[in-house]
């Protein structure tokens, strides 16, 4: 998504029909009908391209439309559809018939799912925590032996499943989202559809083979529902190489997971994790000027050097969004990250503080130190990021590592308001931890933490750095330009042991 391909976008048609709020709509697999669910309680299958309405079928369902799929192997004639009522159905478009109709959760119906290669089949997700799958050529009934997950097994009993997605390159992977910031992919080759039964042990070999989690929102949940912006996975989808997944998460961000190639054998790099492993050879005075290592890296292309101080101008006028704008720019122009573009945007994003922008300019440092280990301000930048997240012993530990390797700067008026900022951080955690202990010691226990998150260690939430991380913007002016990381493993140097494991050099 582009500016330019933005500014292109204009209104074709309006298509008008439905007499309710529309819920859902969904291409053909040709790109020519799209059928439309709606509050009416109708399903509208219109010719997209020249916007008439091709038929109107009036379904069973005593609720609102959620969602609307195209049964895969019938040739256009068939479209599934989940509703409110908690019912599925399957309908002809053509003759207005209803081929499946079935009660089939305990909660809304909020997503449906169909795979390419499995015609006549289709998942439906609920918010009773279930995922079912549905075949034509089966007797459709709530005591079906079709549940493929029921995430109240492994998310407490509260969880709802709001979307799901098979991915279209691996069919056998279908992602599941739901009441909390996590999407969970399951593997249907490992599991074995069950009869729902409420009182049966979680299986634990049919748990979630991936988990997908922006780094900053485990254990954060209760804070956004006092905002009252509860975490939720209101839509996800895969692109149509399964090579992306993309999640709406309601009450934050849109992500834009990459790379979802779970057994790629490339060198892993957990972007949480960061440890005193330098790799490359710095000069013995460090070779440092402005904050940067300039030993290994040549002036920015003219181009990119533009966009760059562009950008630090909108950054002294405090435009952060215009200045972060103007170094992804930077960063696209130039292909291939750069040290201190990702330390600069790094800076705007700090400054800015939307939803997700300090982890976002956490990855930015790391990705700049990845690239030159002596960057003293992605440095000091990194810690001042864990300890805005809240990562405090990894903030102790990136400021301890920083003395060692740059002795001469641990007096800098820098690096000192980091310490009293950690300092600050740490006190603040230590009053607060002592007042839930007098609470809890005088009163009657505090309600459970969440059920979903209770289910989880950090650990499951190791993501790798093969995708590489944007970067961010500053007043940095340095004019060198990067070198291609190895593809060797080689570790970042902010030195900072495991939030969520420890990763070991080669």
């Amino acid at each position: 998504m582009t500016p330019d391909l933005v500014k292109r976008l204009g209104l074709v048609k309006e298509l008008e029909g439905h007499t309710g709020c529309v819920n859902c709509i969904q291409w053909n697999s040709n790109g020519r009908l799209l059928a439309s669910g709606s509050d009416d309680k109708t399903v509208i299958v219109w010719d997209g391209l020249v916007g008439r309405r091709m038929a109107r079928v009036e379904t069973p369902h005593e609720g609102n439309i959620f969602s609307v799929v195209w049964m895969p192997g019938a040739d256009d004639q068939l479209v599934g559809t989940g509703a409110g009522d908690c019912r599925v159905c399957v309908l002809n478009v053509e003759t207005g018939a209803t081929l499946k109709s079935v009660i089939g959760h305990q909660g809304r119906v909020k997503r449906l799912t169909t795979a390419p290669d499995s015609p006549g089949v289709v998942w439906s997700g609920g918010e009773d925590g279930l995922v079912r799958q549905w075949d034509l050529r089966e007797r459709w009934s709530m005591d079906s032996s079709n549940v493929l997950v029921n995430l109240t097994h492994h998310a407490g009993r509260g969880a709802e499943v709001k979307c799901v997605s098979i991915c279209p390159s691996r069919s056998e992977l279908i992602a599941v989202g739901a009441n909390d910031p996590f999407v969970r992919v399951f593997d249907r080759r490992m599991i074995t559809c069950s009869r729902l039964d409420p009182s049966a042990i979680p299986d634990t070999e049919c748990g979630a083979v991936a988990y997908f989690v922006p780094g900053h929102l485990p254990g954060v949940e209760a804070a956004f529902h006092r905002k009252l912006r509860p975490l939720t996975s209101t839509y996800i989808t895969y692109n149509k190489d399964g090579t992306e997944l993309l999640c709406n998460l309601g009450g934050e961000q849109i992500y834009l997971y990459d790379k979802f190639a779970m057994y790629s054998t490339s060198a892993p790099i957990n972007l949480a994790v960061i440890q005193n492993c330098d790799k490359r050879q710095v000069p013995a005075n460090n070779g440092l000027k402005n904050g940067q290592s300039r030993t290994a890296f040549k002036n920015l292309p003219a181009d990119v050097e533009a966009l760059k101080l562009q950008a630090n101008s909108e950054f002294e006028a405090q435009d952060y969004s215009k200045a972060v704008y103007l170094y992804n720019q930077a960063i696209s122009h130039h292909a291939t990250p750069h040290p201190i573009l990702c330390g600069n945007r790094a800076a705007a994003l700090m400054k800015r503080k939307w939803d997700g922008d300090i982890y976002a300019a956490f990855r930015d440092c790391l990705s700049a130190l990845f690239l030159d280990p002596g960057h003293i301000k992605a440095h000091l930048r990194l810690a001042q990021c864990l300890t805005e997240l809240d990562w405090l012993p990894e903030a102790t530990k990136c400021l301890d590592n920083f003395k060692l390797k740059h002795p001469e700067h641990k007096k800098s008026a820098a690096f000192t308001q980091r310490e009293i900022d950690l300092n600050a951080a740490l006190e603040k955690k230590s009053a607060a931890s002592n007042r839930t202990g007098a609470a809890a010691s005088s009163a009657s226990p505090p309600p459970a933490s969440s059920p979903v998150l209770s289910q989880y260690s950090a650990a499951s939430f190791l993501r790798s750095d093969d995708d590489q991380v944007e970067a961010m913007d500053s007043d940095d002016d340095s004019d060198d330009d990067a070198v291609r990381p190895p593809s060797s493993p080689i570790l970042h140097p902010g030195g900072i042991s495991s939030r969520l494991g420890n990763i070991s050099s080669e």
